[in-house]
């Protein structure tokens, strides 16, 4: 692949309608030769956030806009895959489970515990989320028979890497 080098003035975005150009900053920009007609064009500035420069390449096409979060620890916590909309119907214990982390995690696994009507625990178990891999930001559920009980908790989760 070949590679030309363009220098450009970056516009200033205010309130994303009006522009001005700063006359001092110019930014050498790597593009790539492509079988694509229309490129797209943005710039990721040193804070991580994405410039648009479509109007500058003619490209109309809009382009995903969102800050890049660079992970910050290779440890996930427990907090970062929260367990919500849990729901026993006396048969199926059914949920979601979130991956707020920054990292994909693989093979989540929510475990339970079955309780009597007295509150002691009967029964234990896990159940697995599918799908199997989670990108950060996306959900997985999880539904499954459970042994019969007065109530189901969900107690915690696992997952790999």
């Amino acid at each position: 692949m070949k590679y030309f080098y363009f220098t450009i003035l970056i516009p200033l975005l205010h309130g994303g309608v009006e522009r001005q150009l700063l006359q001092s900053n110019m930014v050498n920009i790597l593009a790539q030769k492509s079988e694509f007609n229309n490129p797209i064009c943005y710039m990721e500035t040193t804070e991580g956030k994405i410039i648009n420069l479509v109007n500058l390449c003619g490209n109309k096409e809009a382009i995903d806009e969102t800050p890049k979060v660079a992970c910050k620890s290779e440890e996930i916590k427990a907090t970062e895959i929260p367990i919500s909309n849990v729901n026993y119907d006396g048969n199926f214990l059914t949920g979601k489970v979130t991956n707020k982390s920054c990292q994909t995690v693989k093979l989540i696994k929510v475990n339970y515990q079955v309780l009597d009507d007295e509150g002691n625990i009967i029964d234990n178990g896990y159940i697995y989320a599918q799908p199997a891999t989670v990108e950060p930001g996306k959900v997985a559920s999880f539904k499954s028979n459970v042994s019969p009980g007065a109530k189901v908790e969900t107690t915690f989760v696992e997952w790999s890497n």
